[in-house]
């Protein structure tokens, strides 16, 4: 943090003068009849450019009556299962070279971390930790001044991945253990002597307490981008995504599944510069996914896994533009998710997840 601090201050100090129209590197890669559009974070713009940046987040996962109480094996004293909060982190990463005019090569990186936000929440969802990794190809097929229009596509691939600790799996998986050894006269006859080892060969408590995730997929999205002015833009995005996920741990999950989604987004910019060096961006997007392959048993090991959800989502941010090479802001999110859960053989509505957290975000264009 102190480095990157040191960095930021010394780019903020350093001299730049500001792009005027014309396409090249940096700002006016960016730059539609004077007006220099912001990165936004629900969506990826059409322009191609040479960048790094760091985005870290923090928010807050609220749903109310989720779940119904749930019924205590051997009478043990469970947290009412009425609901989950959860702590959200999550740090990304931006990196992009346009090696020639019009095209980019980069990828977008993210590492999360969501943990339980009261005893029941903690105890049923755990803690999760997990990266998202998307490398891409973009081309912008058009970047015209004199209609201030900017069209682009963007394309790759994704790999991504999680740990998730469960409190309530290793609890069950016990409670599967111990009714099993129950009916077992030869596994009794270890408990009467005290021999635990004996009595509980096969049980495995670290793989009933984890649930490993792995997935492999793509994505694919094509975005605009029109100024109106040299203080006003506005741009939109449209894409999609296809993954093959497994799922792995205990107890009793081993599963298969593919999710789908797609969405789009829009976000409006102002830049005040050069009258003063500030800009705000107003955001909104809508998504909707499902869980294909994902059937009610191994939804429930989840922790009550959805089989398809529609999600909106608004943001706010303000940004620092007093420097052509640098984008500094601050973004203000949320999120309402309506998710449908397996009921028999059809599916049943939930009561809705709200999201609410803030944005720290920082690029520097070369």
């Amino acid at each position: 943090m102190i480095a990157c601090a040191a960095a930021l201050a010394a780019l903020l100090a350093a001299n730049t003068v500001r792009a005027e129209g014309g396409y090249g590197g940096g700002a006016a890669a960016r730059t539609l009849e004077g007006h220099r559009f912001q990165p936004p974070v629900l969506l990826e713009g059409p322009f191609t450019t040479s960048h790094v940046g760091i985005d870290t987040s923090m928010g807050l996962r609220v749903q109310d009556g989720a779940f119904a109480t749930p019924t205590a094996p051997l009478r043990l004293p469970l947290p009412a299962r009425d609901g989950q909060t959860l702590f959200l982190f999550e740090e990304r990463l931006a990196v992009g070279i346009a090696p020639v005019r019009g095209a980019e090569i980069g990828a977008r990186a993210a590492f999360q971390m969501t943990v339980g936000g009261d005893p029941a929440s903690t105890y049923f969802y755990g803690g999760r930790t997990g990266y998202d990794v998307r490398p891409h190809l973009g081309f912008e097929v058009l970047h015209s001044e004199v209609l201030g229009l900017s069209v682009g596509l963007r394309a790759g691939l994704i790999m991504a991945g999680g740990v998730r600790a469960r409190p309530s799996g290793l609890v069950d998986a016990m409670m599967r253990e111990a009714d099993a050894a129950m009916r077992d006269p030869a596994r009794i006859r270890c408990l009467r002597a005290g021999d635990l080892g004996c009595a509980f060969t096969t049980f495995d408590g670290a793989g009933a307490l984890r649930v490993d995730e792995r997935s492999f997929g793509v994505h694919a999205r094509a975005s605009v981008a029109k100024s109106f002015g040299q203080h006003v833009g506005m741009q939109a995005s449209f894409g999609g995504e296809a993954l093959d996920t497994r799922l792995h741990g205990g107890p009793n999950l081993d599963a298969r599944m593919a999710p789908r989604a797609y969405g789009a987004s829009v976000a409006a910019s102002v830049d005040l510069a050069p009258i003063a060096p500030v800009g705000a961006m107003l955001e909104a997007g809508l998504e909707r996914g499902e869980n294909r392959g994902l059937d009610r048993p191994n939804a429930d090991l989840l922790g009550g896994a959805p089989m398809a959800y529609t999600t909106e989502r608004v943001a706010a941010g303000v940004y620092y533009t007093g420097r052509d090479a640098l984008t500094l802001g601050f973004v203000g999110t949320y999120g309402f998710t309506q998710e449908r859960r397996a009921a028999g053989d059809t599916t049943t509505p939930r009561p809705p997840a709200r999201a609410l957290g803030g944005r720290l975000a920082f690029r520097y264009f070369f």
